[in-house]
């Protein structure tokens, strides 16, 4: 008797916008052609900040034009954190089982949401990319960026006291509901390490899988990531509140 294969879930893809209008079509093509080999239901979420760009304009047409895409808009620049949020429960609103959020600019492999799908099929509740496990890469990055990164994750995992390699990627996925039940307070990139923070907090076991992380091309605007002291303080003070947490907390005798 052959066992029975579970289905893969549904999944929203969540991509957050503020200022993308150079690159933005190509962005969204390519993940709809992915959408459109995924064997379960899907859609893309675009979720524009506030762009001051022509990306709203270019956004309303295609999702005219694909009805995989759908088009959530905030009037003003609220952060990429609250850009995130808006699209979570957007995707729980549309009934999706899995949401997984994904730049614009293609510096992370769209058909990677193909790898997200099958750990999602597998059970795994909250799944990241990861640049640091065998078979993952980011070579095409500048060797000074590619350091820091590597440096701060090291630290982080430490830190976490968790065998997640990439805790700082924000190309990631999780069960609707408990993406959405997280209280995810921070505006910047910061909020991809709270929520880390929040799901060991809860019990919940990430899985990575390799991915690849490229640079954005000449035509796109510079990436809104810079390495400022406040953004690094705002990563690290939740891995350093886990550790200090576990340092101090009773112990059983």
């Amino acid at each position: 008797m052959t066992e029975a294969v579970a289905p893969w879930p549904s999944l929203g893809v969540v991509v957050p916008v503020y200022n993308e209008a150079t690159g933005i079509e190509n962005g969204c093509l390519a993940l709809l052609t992915v959408i459109r080999r995924y064997p379960g239901e899907a859609i893309v979420i675009a979720v524009d900040d506030g762009s001051r760009d022509d990306s709203v304009a270019i956004l309303a047409r295609l999702a005219e034009e694909h009805e995989e895409l759908d088009l959530v808009r905030h009037e003003r620049n609220a952060g990429y954190g609250q850009a995130l949020r808006t699209g979570a429960r957007r995707a729980q609103s549309l009934g999706f089982q899995y949401v997984a959020f994904i730049d614009s600019d293609l510096t992370n492999p769209p058909a990677d949401l193909l790898k997200i799908g099958e750990l999602a099929r597998q059970g795994h509740p909250y799944i990241k990319a990861s640049r640091f496990v065998p078979g993952g890469s980011m070579g095409a990055v500048p060797i000074r960026r590619r350091a820091l990164s590597r440096s701060a994750n090291i630290v982080a995992s430490a830190l976490f006291g968790t065998h997640v390699r990439d805790v700082t990627n924000g190309f990631r996925a999780g069960r609707t509901d408990l993406i959405c039940s997280w209280p995810t307070r921070e505006r910047t990139f910061a909020v991809i390490v709270e929520e880390f923070a929040m799901a060991l907090d809860a019990g919940v076991a990430p899985v990575e899988f390799p991915t690849s992380l490229s640079a954005r091309s000449a035509e796109q605007r510079r990436s809104a990531f810079s390495y400022s002291p406040s953004l690094i303080w705002s990563y690290f003070r939740y891995p350093l509140r886990a550790y200090l947490h576990h340092l101090f907390r009773p112990h059983r005798s």
